[in-house]
């Protein structure tokens, strides 16, 4: 009687038990996979921030406009605008069809246009920031940039057609809690990238 022969391959349970291991073995790799990439992507999103402050201030010089840099806080959303003082919608107030106010509509319409908004790479937020006041930055915003800001939005970093800007940093975390503080300097509008080690970096 011939000898039955065992069938090649492998069984369902020699399949579960490599795959537990796999499982197992990828979840002990895992911190020391995502490490670097959480690194980058808070390194790609201080890049943006410095590219972001160097394309506001260019578009500052080149409007004539003062521009205005803010984010929301503890999340990776943020803007750039023009700044609007009360004057300017004031004047626009002069024109009027009966009731109903239209001469806001084409300032409303240009600030628009020239409004940014994009979000930083996933898993990186807004921590906080840090903005000089000056004689210049109370005057242009008419006192409210000494308010600070709301719950919710950061102070406004200001950029001047002269090509100036706001003493400034922004201070950016990652969702491991490591950190990054993007410095601006006003008087030549350079920004600078700086890692943070302690509480004690987060000055200007």
């Amino acid at each position: 009687m011939p000898k039955s022969r065992r069938s090649s391959g492998f069984t369902l349970l020699e399949l579960l038990v490599v795959l537990t291991l796999l499982v197992i073995l990828l979840s002990l790799a895992a911190p020391s996979i995502l490490a670097p990439l959480r690194s980058q992507r808070l390194k790609s999103a201080a890049d943006t921030i410095c590219a972001e402050f160097s394309k506001a201030r260019v578009e500052a010089m080149e409007s004539g406009r003062v521009r205005m840099f803010r984010f929301q806080k503890d999340t990776g959303n943020y803007q750039v605008e023009p700044w609007l003082r009360a004057s300017d919608t004031q004047e626009n107030n002069l024109v009027g069809e009966g009731d109903r106010v239209v001469g806001n509509s084409l300032i409303t319409q240009s600030v628009e246009a020239a409004t940014r908004q994009a979000e930083l790479p996933e898993g990186v937020v807004f921590m906080g920031e840090q903005v000089d006041i000056d004689m210049r930055s109370y005057e242009t915003t008419d006192g409210q940039i000494a308010e600070g800001g709301s719950a919710d939005q950061s102070r406004p970093i200001l950029f001047y057609p002269d090509g100036t800007t706001s003493d400034a940093m922004v201070v950016l975390k990652s969702e491991d809690g490591s950190m990054r503080m993007v410095k601006l300097r006003g008087l030549t509008g350079i920004a600078k990238i700086a890692e943070v080690e302690s509480t004690e970096d987060l000055s200007l």
